[in-house]
């Protein structure tokens, strides 16, 4: 997984909210929101929506031990492939906030909360590369899952004073992340599936077979 992996996913799901039902100008801010008030000091923000990263895991589900495949040309062995890709889950918060604490702009952020909930709930699945989406079956990329999480009021609770503030109107997303690769040899072992066969007393007399089994043995090149 590339290093700005993570930052460039960001940007797509920003150009995503901006953009989405012929909405035109910036409704996404990233920023942290656990720093809003710092020192006292609300930060400016020119955007009434800002989204946060607030916990990144690693998505053990999605991940993929076996990188071992059977090979197309040749029946009776597999190929080693890449190792597998780290799957991430990514918790996301978009908030409602404004700096003017009026009503008129808590309403506002309230509409363009909907606005978010409206756009991943008509599509949560999305194939990228970078900050774009592109065709699954052409080329490698990366597979974003977006999950709205509902949370009860003791969870809220907890969510909002670990991040340092009171409650904001806001929706919490889990991301998942799974990278999609092609099958390409990275030049290691092959592994040959080779017929075994057990015998009793004499290998020469078809009556003493026992049994019959595959066994795979590693060759190293």
């Amino acid at each position: 997984m590339p290093s700005d992996v993570i930052h460039k996913t960001l940007q797509f799901l920003q150009t995503k909210v901006d953009t989405y039902n012929g909405n035109v100008g910036s409704m996404v801010e990233l920023m942290n929101i656990a720093t809003l008030n710092d020192g006292d000091e609300y930060l400016d923000s020119t955007s009434p929506i800002t989204l946060s990263i607030i916990n990144i895991e690693e998505d053990t589900v999605a991940k993929v031990p076996n990188v071992y495949l059977p090979n197309t040309t040749q029946a009776s062995s597999v190929d080693r492939y890449k190792s597998p890709a780290q799957n991430l889950v990514i918790s996301l918060l978009f908030t409602a906030y404004n700096k003017e604490q009026t009503t008129d702009k808590y309403q506002d952020g309230i509409i363009k909360l909907e606005h978010v909930i409206r756009c991943f709930q008509e599509q949560n699945v999305f194939y990228i590369d970078g900050t774009v989406e592109v065709d699954p079956t052409t080329q490698d990329h990366i597979k974003i899952i977006l999950d709205l999480e509902s949370l009860k009021i003791s969870e809220l609770n907890q969510l909002w004073s670990m991040l340092g503030n009171k409650y904001m109107p806001s929706v919490l997303y889990r991301m998942r992340m799974i990278t999609i690769q092609h099958e390409e040899e990275d030049g290691g072992s092959t592994v040959e599936r080779l017929k075994l066969k057990l015998w009793n007393d004499n290998p020469n007399d078809i009556a003493g077979q026992l049994e019959e089994s595959d066994e795979i043995i590693l060759n190293n090149p």
